[in-house]
């Protein structure tokens, strides 16, 4: 079956932030915000040059931390 779309993802691993690449890893990061900003930079330039869509995902515990983080705010 083709490939519908590109898909980073977001999701905690052993304390730290891994960012994936459907579904290889391809980075990790101590910091949420810097994970996120990881996925959200390489999804968006590739979203220049694929004709596939780009989505970048979080998973339960990265959905978590940030209603915490909003009702902290």
């Amino acid at each position: 079956m083709p490939q519908q779309s590109i898909r980073y993802h977001v999701a905690e691993m052993d304390g730290a932030w891994g960012i994936f690449r459907d579904g290889q890893p391809i980075a990790r990061r101590d910091d949420m915000a810097d994970a996120i900003a990881f996925a959200n930079f390489f999804a968006d330039r590739e979203s220049l040059t694929s004709p596939l869509p780009v989505k970048v995902t979080g998973g339960p515990c990265l959905q978590k931390r940030l209603r915490e983080e909003r009702l902290a705010a």
